[in-house]
């Protein structure tokens, strides 16, 4: 149940808050051009980021890079309260040129996307969050103004605390059999994969192989596999070497339409506008 939502979007800019008095699992993976600022002020979340599988608790950070494909889900269908902030290049466009050597997005590039904070930073974190949720409700060019410089103040002091913290100390579900099965994907993920010839493959039952991956990971076998090859898919795409018509074979799906509706179903976008929509930001950057 969605008790609160503010939902804001405005020149590449948006925050909101959720308090759910129950679980809730997002449909399928989703992915998008901005920066995604996840807090969790209650409860706990499993969070998928591409090949790994993350518990977050309250209080805890979870980063996600722009273009990085990824779903959240529930824990014994409890209740949960979080604020997701989403940015993309241009917003801090002003700061950027202002602060040339300073990389205010460098946070999302390291291999920890979950953040353990102390309870005084939870507090500072928490409140960097809710005082953008409440300038931006005003609108005003002094309130975004705030609401920016806010935002790279927030990005500065969580990248020196995810400096501090090391990469095997955030909060993967691991198990051994299961990380083989996922290394096993993504160097076969061009192949046919089936449930029955992996478990083969591992010498399990597929029964076995299910029931340990879903639990591990959270997501079936099938959506782990299409999100590897989505994510493939993007890299090709993004590459512009390889046409939109042999990327599908390339990435391991049976048919070009099986493709098109998988890849629209994670982006939002079809294989052809995704390429177009690279190839226009790369030529802004230029």
């Amino acid at each position: 149940m969605r008790v609160e939502a503010e939902r804001c979007n405005h020149q590449g800019f948006y925050i909101d808050r959720i308090n759910r008095t129950e679980g809730y699992n997002m449909a399928s993976f989703h992915i998008h051009d901005q920066y995604e600022l996840y807090y969790e002020i209650e409860g706990t979340r499993r969070y998928f980021i591409e090949d790994g599988a993350y518990l977050v608790n309250a209080g805890d950070v979870v980063l996600i890079n722009r273009n990085q494909i990824h779903k959240t889900s529930a824990i014994n269908n409890d209740s949960n309260s979080r604020i997701v902030c989403n940015f993309d290049e241009h917003f801090l466009r002003e700061l950027r040129e202002a602060f040339p050597q300073v990389n205010f997005t460098e946070l999302f590039q390291g291999d920890v996307k979950v953040l353990k904070l102390r309870v005084k930073d939870q507090s500072q974190v928490y409140h960097s969050l809710t005082r953008m949720m409440e300038c931006f409700e005003d609108d005003t060019p002094e309130s975004m103004a705030y609401c920016k410089m806010q935002l790279a103040c927030l990005l500065l002091f969580l990248e020196v605390l995810r400096r501090k913290q090391r990469a095997e100390e955030s909060r993967k579900v691991t198990n051994t059999l299961v990380d083989n099965i996922q290394s096993y994907i993504s160097q076969h993920y061009a192949e046919p994969i089936t449930l029955k010839g992996l478990a083969a493959q591992f010498y399990i039952s597929p029964y076995y192989l299910s029931r340990l991956f879903k639990k591990t990971v959270n997501v079936s076998l099938v959506e782990y596999v299409n999100g590897v090859r989505i994510k493939a898919a993007q890299n090709l795409l993004e590459s512009g070497e390889v046409k939109i018509s042999d990327v599908a074979e390339k990435t391991g799906f049976a048919t070009a339409a099986h493709f098109r509706r998988v890849f629209k179903e994670a982006t939002g976008m079809n294989p052809q506008h995704y390429r177009k929509n690279v190839m226009e930001q790369k030529e802004q950057i230029k």
